[in-house]
């Protein structure tokens, strides 16, 4: 058990969970940006905004998801921004938690474009989870190797 647990709060480890958690978040959020229109479409599926609400989310979500993946790429407010990502991923599972639930044939909207296809199902609720246990190293065990941060301590 201390094995795994060196091994989970090593500072490269927490830089690994950094820019693999960081990068999907830029991968999916760049063509939500391109595309807010078919992506506020997509969120209006879930039926769980009103109306009113559906764009704003279809223009904003993207942005957050891009500026804290970037953050966390570059280790520019790894905390706060692994914080950010940890919020979305509990939002998005609980998004989708809640179609399932109600019975919902949708597209999940996550790699949108590139999973246009994917609908909506447990395995996505299971694979945002185990993307969870990402940002909850950086936030358990921070981490300042190969961030903007330890690049400043050095200068």
């Amino acid at each position: 058990m201390t094995r795994l647990r060196a091994l989970v709060s090593h500072p490269i480890a927490g830089a690994f969970c950094r820019v693999l958690v960081g990068g999907v978040f830029l991968y999916t959020a760049y063509p939500k940006v391109l595309h807010p229109d078919e992506f506020a479409r997509l969120i209006n599926g879930y039926r769980i905004l009103h109306p009113d609400l559906v764009n704003l989310a279809g223009v904003t979500l993207p942005w957050i998801e891009l500026m804290a993946g970037a953050f966390l790429v570059i280790g520019l407010l790894p905390r706060s921004s692994a914080l950010v990502v940890a919020g979305l991923l509990v939002l998005f599972m609980s998004a989708g938690l809640l179609g399932l639930l109600r019975g919902l044939d949708i597209d999940c909207g996550c790699f949108f474009p590139l999973m246009l296809e994917h609908k909506l199902g447990w395995d996505l609720l299971l694979r945002d989870a185990l993307l969870l246990l990402l940002p909850l190293q950086i936030l358990i065990w921070p981490s300042s190797f190969l961030s903007a941060r330890s690049t400043q301590a050095r200068s």
